[in-house]
């Protein structure tokens, strides 16, 4: 009897084991999607971090040209038009630095996508005839475009401005604390010593709001290079200011600033940023890459 009742056991042991893992397990509850981020694209990445310090975790920012890269001659990709096509709004310096950014905005096919021209309307230093479009390198304009940035944001994302507005408030005194550091660093440097020689012309703003003079630069635009005349007279200028270092750029070649250095008997300082950020942390942000130019500049012409 016994042999025969076991198997009429099994089945009713077995379906107990089922009804008590069933009311064990957990209700499964819907996944909630996280907020999609507002994608926002720019050119350069010095202007990437500024956007990423206002927009935080609301924003996906992406920089068309790399860490490293030459803004001036840059030249668009495939993807970087996939990128633009797939942004809520675009900001960029202005002032002709990014040439090449309108047809990559056409190739996208937005019409009506918003546009920030970063540097627009602000006062430029003309230089032959030409306005010089690097604004950022004095931090009083940085500030400038930070507060562009906090307004152009909002704008596009109204529910989110407050945030935007706390995180570009704590941003800009960031940037009043950078911009006083600075000036207690340049008085370090003798005043006849405060002379700038670099690859290209990135420190004209820089120069005027830390008083420094512009002795020169290798070359009138990146691509272009210097005849021997020009270099000669860069050289005799050199010696004849007593200028105690000239300055490499971190995205071009140090080639051609060691051979002016060598002619003018002078040491060449390898690299100043300005263009570009550094995948480094000596200047992975814009106050870190201020910040590393200005000790740079202050140790070498002490």
């Amino acid at each position: 009897m016994i042999a025969r009742r076991t198997p009429l056991v099994v089945p009713l042991v077995a379906s107990l084991f089922l009804l008590a893992a069933c009311e064990s397990r957990p209700s499964k509850t819907p996944s909630v999607a996280a907020p999609q981020k507002m994608v926002v694209v720019t050119t350069m990445t010095v202007l990437g971090d500024m956007i990423q310090q206002v927009g935080g975790d609301k924003t996906d920012v992406q920089a068309l040209v790399p860490p490293g890269g030459d803004v001036h001659t840059y030249q668009p990709t495939p993807e970087d038009i996939k990128r633009v096509s797939q942004a809520r709004i675009v900001f960029y310096n202005g002032i002709h630095l990014e040439e090449w950014l309108d047809a990559t905005i056409r190739s996208a096919g937005k019409p009506d996508l918003p546009i920030v021209v970063l540097a627009e309307g602000l006062p430029v230093i003309q230089e032959d005839g030409e306005p010089n479009p690097h604004l950022w390198m004095d931090v009083a304009n940085a500030k400038t475009y930070v507060e562009r940035i906090r307004d152009s944001l909002s704008k596009m994302d109204s529910g989110n401005a407050g945030y935007y507005s706390e995180r570009a408030q704590s941003y800009l005194r960031q940037l009043d604390e950078l911009d006083q550091w600075i000036q207690s660093q340049i008085v370090t440097i003798p005043p006849a010593h405060r002379k700038l020689v670099t690859f290209h012309d990135a420190f004209p703003y820089f120069a005027k709001r830390y008083g420094f003079t512009l002795i020169g630069v290798a070359v009138s635009s990146p691509g272009k290079e210097p005849s021997a005349r020009e270099e000669t007279r860069l050289v005799r200028r050199i010696k004849r200011e007593r200028v105690p270092a000239i300055f490499a750029e971190a995205q071009f070649s140090p080639k051609l600033m060691e051979v002016l250095a060598t002619d003018a008997g002078v040491r060449v300082i390898t690299s100043l940023y300005d263009d570009s950020l550094s995948s480094s942390p000596e200047a992975n942000s814009y106050i870190a890459l201020m910040r590393y130019d200005v000790t740079q500049i202050v140790h070498a012409l002490k």
